[in-house]
């Protein structure tokens, strides 16, 4: 009995010493493991860079703005090191930017200009009674053919020669266009010759086209005007080439762009006559190309 209690004891003090072995090394091993999990951590976050920027974002980074812009053709902002915490009107979150691709994904759709059974001037309409009277009528383009023109005006036309400080933005194209040349700023449009030559060096530091010189090209080089509204002027208007305005015509500008009802000079030469230059009259889509003496109107246009 007493040999049976000693050996129970001697049992009972080694079950202990055992847990409390066990004990230690569970302990040692949570240890262990916590270090590790901080080390790769501290690791993974040291890799994907500061959550505290010491500097704005450089000409190598971009923010989601920069990124959606990129897409829509908007302005993004320019952020310092602290920018306001929640999505605003001047952020852009994820969700934004995916669905400004699957827009672009989408195209455009040209199969409405089947319907266009009239020029720009009365629309186009689907073949019904009611709505040919209203096309017609109404002078609408009912089917929406036609592209999404956005509109800003510039108020502060100080040393600016053109008609108006209207500005019109081509959704489709991205493209901005000014409203025509005018000597005095009066609301009239005025001709210019389009005596360019072509220096053979395409998007060079003057004006990012081919063509040099004369009465057009020097018109838009020199134009500052405000297009997107931010107040501030842009400077890189240049004179759009044959297919630009051409395209201006297909996306609705006889309807949506200030006096369109006149033949535009472009920076396109006619290719078998170097004396020659190409125009577009953008209330009908009609092109033609003629000699640069000849005065013809001039707007401008920027990306």
């Amino acid at each position: 009995m007493t040999i049976c209690r000693r050996v129970l004891m001697i049992n009972n003090k080694f079950n202990l010493v055992l847990k409390k072995f066990m004990s230690k090394k569970s302990q040692f091993l949570m240890a262990i493991l916590s270090i590790a999990t901080t080390m790769t951590v501290t690791y993974f976050i040291s890799r994907a860079g500061t959550l505290n920027p010491t500097m704005a974002p450089g000409d190598t980074m971009h923010t989601l703005d920069d990124i959606y812009c990129r897409i829509t053709g908007c302005t993004p902002t320019a952020y310092g090191l602290d920018s306001p915490g929640a999505v605003g009107a001047t952020m852009r979150s994820l969700e934004d930017i995916y669905d400004a691709v699957d827009t672009l994904a989408s195209g455009i759709d040209y199969s409405l200009q089947k319907n266009q059974i009239w020029d720009d001037w009365k629309g186009s309409a689907v073949a019904t009674s009611a709505s040919l009277s209203l096309a017609y009528t109404a002078t609408v383009d009912q089917n929406l053919e036609e592209g999404t023109w956005a509109s800003t005006t510039d108020t502060n036309l100080t040393s600016t020669t053109v008609a108006s400080g209207v500005v019109k933005r081509d959704e489709r194209t991205g493209l901005y266009w000014s409203d025509c040349y005018s000597a005095a700023v009066d609301g009239t449009c005025d001709t210019r010759t389009n005596s360019f030559t072509l220096n053979g060096v395409v998007d060079d530091a003057d004006d990012g086209l081919d063509a040099e010189d004369g009465q057009a090209v020097d018109f838009c080089e020199a134009l500052a005007l405000d297009a997107d509204g931010d107040g501030t002027d842009e400077t890189d208007w240049y004179l759009p080439s044959q297919k630009e305005l051409m395209q201006a015509y297909i996306n609705g500008a006889a309807n949506n762009i200030p006096s369109p009802a006149s033949n535009f000079w472009s920076s396109t030469e006619n290719y078998g006559n170097a004396s020659s230059a190409w125009y577009v009259y953008l209330a009908g889509g009609y092109t033609y190309s003629t000699t640069k003496t000849v005065a013809n109107y001039a707007r401008c246009v920027r990306r």
